[in-house]
């Protein structure tokens, strides 16, 4: 099942790119973790849990609403731009995860690639997680389903033609889409310049 089929499915992707799991979601929303579960799977959640669900996950229930097809038919861009935590929400996350980060970083200091898987493994491999606190806010997040495997892409915006300020006025910029293990790789090697 894809994560925007069903509002519960939907609900459980988001828990799940929050670096939440169902029982601390359901404790928070002051639910039985057994009826959260059951809402879940049914797609009964009340208005009321929809609304706690979207301030303690940060949900964007517009984008909800069109990606479930509420105002009509859906594009498949519409359902892969995912949109990005709120700025305080991801400042709170960014915290935990760089702490955690620096430590892989010191631990793994020559090979980014084995800092990044064991980033991954750290969170579960969240990586949609991940991407959202770590990517920059202004880069568009995608997700795409391929033979029922989601893969995660940063939508990074380039110049045309690699010059800067005064031809980026005559010509469009042109989006680069970076694969999600790459664009954590980006993310790791600044990072490392940092501490």
């Amino acid at each position: 099942m894809e994560f925007y089929d069903s509002i519960g499915s939907m609900i459980k992707w988001f828990i799940d790119c929050r670096n939440r799991t169902i029982k601390e979601t359901a404790a928070a929303m002051n639910i039985k973790y057994t009826t959260f579960s059951a809402q879940l799977n049914s797609n009964t959640v009340t208005a009321e849990t929809l609304m706690k669900l979207a301030s303690y996950l940060d949900i964007d229930l517009n984008w909800m609403l069109v990606v479930l097809g509420y105002h009509g038919p859906v594009s498949a861009v519409e359902r892969e731009m995912i949109p990005r935590m709120q700025y305080e929400f991801r400042n709170f996350e960014k915290k935990k995860v760089e702490k955690v980060l620096d430590q892989i970083i010191i631990e793994n200091p020559d090979s980014t690639p084995d800092a990044r898987r064991e980033l991954l493994r750290v969170f579960g491999n969240k990586m949609f997680y991940l991407l959202d606190v770590l990517v920059p806010e202004e880069y568009n997040l995608y997700m795409i389903s391929e033979r029922g495997k989601n893969k995660y892409y940063v939508d990074i915006p380039r110049d045309s033609r690699g010059c800067m300020n005064s031809c980026a006025m005559r010509r469009k910029a042109v989006s680069v889409l970076f694969e999600g293990s790459k664009a954590l790789d980006i993310v790791i090697e600044e990072r490392k310049e940092q501490i």
